[in-house]
């Protein structure tokens, strides 16, 4: 059994495996990635060997605060201190998109 978590710290199997188990999550398969996307609005992004990023995950997810909703990101990098800036950039991707997504969704939908 692969362990989730390894000295109170996530693992890269140990979070596939617990996504894999989760009943309303399915994955996609991308040359790339591994998608995971869940009915509670969660999508999980696994890479594969032959990502710049790997081993690397994010989730994605939404959060409400306030009357506000926007999108979360949780990002970790299992690889070696140099394979550190290819995540980073990885993870800064997703996060302009979620601005983008979000700044999109304002301007059709401006409060009164």
């Amino acid at each position: 059994m692969t362990p989730v978590h390894s000295e109170g710290r996530p693992t890269y199997d140990g979070l596939r495996a617990e996504v894999a188990k989760t009943p309303d999550c399915a994955p996609r398969e991308y040359p790339e990635l591994t998608i995971v996307a869940c009915k509670s609005g969660t999508l999980w992004y696994f890479t594969k060997p032959n990502h710049p990023a790997h081993p690397g995950v994010i989730k994605r997810f939404v959060v409400e605060e306030n009357g506000q909703i926007f999108m979360k990101e949780e990002g970790h990098s299992f690889g070696p201190d140099s394979a550190q800036p290819n995540f980073k950039a990885w993870l800064a991707q997703i996060q302009a998109l979620d601005r983008k997504m979000m700044e999109d969704i304002k301007q059709r939908n401006p409060k009164p």
